[in-house]
């Protein structure tokens, strides 16, 4: 591996690993050596003694990153000759066979495949785990906080369960924004016995914002704004290697075909390339093989990317629009520079629309902008969102309760309470709870009550049970396989009104459908000149945290020009500013814009959700706008004297919930009663504490 001396990370880490018994959490920038910091004294330990069941489970987001660790775990292990297996969706039969047959060594899995193996194999286990001494999480940020988090924090409790010694668990993360929050979540009942590593070293970041300006419009034609990113994003990427990110799967499709586009009128190679969930393992391994080839190449990606996946020396980032964290912008920015003494550049393309006359305020901000100057300052500062570990899981706990059951072939529900609750992951449902929640599963077919007093499957569960869908905790929307002869390049979302003689822009190529088949969820394809953007679901981002949003208050309000911004981007934000001056928003919160009233209170979306919520309550009819709520054609005083009532009388958090009318959210949610759907979404979506806080300052 060519080292020349080991990092004080992997250093502390080897003494803690050798000479301790805390679990431990290790945070450091991508390519900080994380991995061999945790897997050198793990392999030091099992030098000597590694078979008779796998020593060490390494667990990852993605398959993707499994196989590149596999890769480079397979290099570390060679010479002690320490066997290392990997076990998701795409290995085949023979390969579990001999993990079975051999049990040792290191395995290499996903939460899922986890899963799968506790309901499929479930009589395998003890020979395969039960010697077990290592978990590896690795990427715990992107688990934080989650319903996949929840289902293996589960997942582990289970393992836990039984052993006279525990063990003990590693978990890596590049962003870490409150270290309490993740010693929680990795420990619930003893936080106190987790430690966290970090790495104070810095690097070199060259950073630039670029600014574009589309005239409104209404199709997804491209503009002449648009022609002018790519040709930007060409001279910055060719004949380097880079990543470019966008929020949106869409998005990276538009830009890869205009990209394609661009090089073919000027004449030149292109050197870009797509890689995103929807694509199939075939086109995905080819982009990452081409990244990591001596040739220059740049890609066009999601976050299936902004994980630790080695794709060779990243030389620059790009971002497309602000990101929907900072810790997103952080981990992205991270993906580059990983040479010694190179610098990690990034740059970020904020795309605006001309506002129309009669435009709404906030686009006259340019709120794009403004969030992306915001997050961009934060992450200066050195701050990310903390992890939010106290979410309440409801429909992973559907889910795991299914799954007990299954695994057993029926358990006593105290059997299943203790299992999932008493010793496991879901400390923050009480008894009565889990007694409502079983009562909903029951209601729904999920479970039925034996008459010697088990609970077994219901007909519905069963059927939920033995779906390939089952063994993730998250919702995976039906999409349609798209082929090109026997050839799988990806798969879309299914769309009313889709047909033959239609268009598809696909893995940055343009295809003519030529067959769509929904009962064997197919459609058939040949090259094509027309295209047509396809709908992908799941496109929505996150919520965005309270200092975000103060810090773009103070970004529109300041007087200076950041020095990463370009003259175009400079100029959106000047704009900005003196539009926000004449409507007088430093001065105050609520604005005349017309007939209507405008009101900027500047927190995150958890608050403006609950402050909208306490609007309606109140009897007001009100639209989220951004980061602003509008109030159609009623006046300041009478918005203010019904925010005013409300802090003489508003109601309980759950009374608000109820009035939601979409609360489920999760992949299980529908199953429970709407008196625990509002439970949850009042918990996990609305913080009612702060936006009775907000109205106190200012109303």
């Amino acid at each position: 591996m060519r080292w020349t001396e080991l990092r004080p990370l992997q250093i502390e880490t080897i003494h803690a690993v050798l000479d301790g018994q805390e679990d431990l959490i290790l945070s450091a920038p991508t390519a900080g050596g994380k991995t061999e910091a945790a897997f050198l004294p793990i392999l030091s330990q099992l030098a000597e003694d590694f078979a008779g069941g796998v020593r060490a489970l390494y667990i990852g987001p993605l398959k993707a990153l499994i196989n590149d660790q596999f890769r480079r775990l397979e290099e570390l292990c060679a010479l002690a000759q320490i066997p290392v297996h990997r076990w998701h969706g795409d290995i085949g039969q023979a390969a579990r066979r001999a993990l079975f047959e051999r049990p040792g060594g290191v395995l290499l899995i996903t939460p899922e495949s986890v899963e799968s193996l506790r309901i499929n194999y479930a009589h395998r286990l003890p020979l395969l785990l039960g010697r077990l001494e290592y978990v590896v999480i690795d990427e715990l940020h992107a688990f934080i906080g989650t319903e996949r988090g929840a289902h293996l924090q589960s997942l582990l409790a289970r393992l836990m369960q039984g052993r006279a010694v525990p063990p003990r668990v590693l978990a890596l993360s590049a962003t870490l924004g409150d270290a309490e929050a993740a010693r929680r979540w990795l420990s619930p009942r003893t936080p106190e016995r987790v430690r966290v590593v970090t790495d104070a070293s810095g690097r070199d970041v060259r950073y630039l914002i670029q600014g574009y300006l589309r005239p409104a419009s209404v199709d997804d034609e491209p503009t002449d704004e648009d022609r002018r990113l790519v040709a930007d994003l060409t001279r910055a990427f060719i004949n380097r290697t880079g990543l470019i990110f966008a929020n949106s799967r869409k998005q990276l499709e538009l830009l890869a075909d205009l990209a394609a586009r661009h090089a073919e009128q000027e004449r030149i190679t292109n050197r870009f390339r797509i890689h995103h969930g929807s694509l199939s393992k075939a086109e995905r391994e080819a982009t990452e093989d081409a990244l990591r080839s001596d040739s220059p190449a740049t890609t066009f990606c999601s976050s299936t990317l902004e994980l630790g996946i080695d794709v060779g020396n990243v030389q620059a980032v790009g971002q497309i629009g602000a990101p929907w964290s900072v810790s997103a912008l952080i981990q992205r920015l991270g993906r580059s520079g990983r040479r010694e003494g190179e610098a990690a550049e990034l740059r970020l393309y904020v795309v605006e629309e001309e506002p129309m006359v009669d435009a709404r305020l906030v686009d006259r901000l340019f709120p794009e902008l403004l969030q992306a100057v915001a997050m961009t300052e934060l992450m200066l500062q050195g701050w990310c969102e903390p992890p939010e570990a106290d979410r309440l899981h409801l429909s992973t706990l559907v889910q795991q309760v299914l799954s007990v059951i299954a695994e057993r072939g029926g358990a006593t529900a105290g059997r299943v309470f203790d299992t999932l609750i008493t010793f496991g992951a879901f400390i923050n449902v009480d008894e009565a709870c889990f007694v409502q929640v079983l009562r909903s599963m029951g209601a729904a077919d999920l479970i039925e009550q034996a008459p010697e007093g088990e609970l077994i499957l219901g007909l519905q569960g069963e059927r939920i049970v033995r779906s390939l869908d089952f063994y993730a905790a998250f919702v995976t929307d039906r999409e349609l396989q798209v082929f090109h002869g026997p050839h799988r390049i990806g798969s879309v979302s299914e769309t009313p009104g889709m047909g033959g003689d239609g268009f598809l822009i696909l893995a940055g190529r343009r295809w003519r459908i030529l067959e769509v088949d929904l009962e064997r969820g197919e459609i058939l394809v040949e090259p094509s000149r027309g295209g047509k953007l396809p709908y992908f679901a799941g496109a929505g981002g996150s919520d965005i945290h309270p200092r975000v949003r103060e810090e773009m208050r103070r970004v529109l309000f300041d007087m200076g020009i950041p020095r990463y911004l370009d003259s175009h981007a400079a100029e959106l934000l000047r704009r900005g500013r003196a539009a926000a001056r004449e409507a007088g928003l430093a001065e105050r919160a609520f604005v005349a814009v017309g007939r209507d009233t405008v009101w900027f209170p500047w927190v995150g979306s958890r608050i403006q959700r609950t402050l909208a919520g306490l609007c309606r309550f109140a009897g007001l009819e009100v639209c989220e706008d951004e980061f602003a709520l509008t109030f159609a054609k009623v006046d300041e005083p009478a918005v203010r004297g019904a925010l005013a009532s409300l802090l003489q009388r508003h109601p309980s958090v759950l009374e608000l919930a109820a009035t939601f009318p979409v609360k489920a959210q999760a992949k299980y949610d529908s199953f429970l009663s709407e008196e625990l759907q509002t439970r949850l979404f009042a918990h996990n979506a609305l913080d009612l504490e702060g936006a009775i806080e907000t109205l106190r300052q200012q109303v």
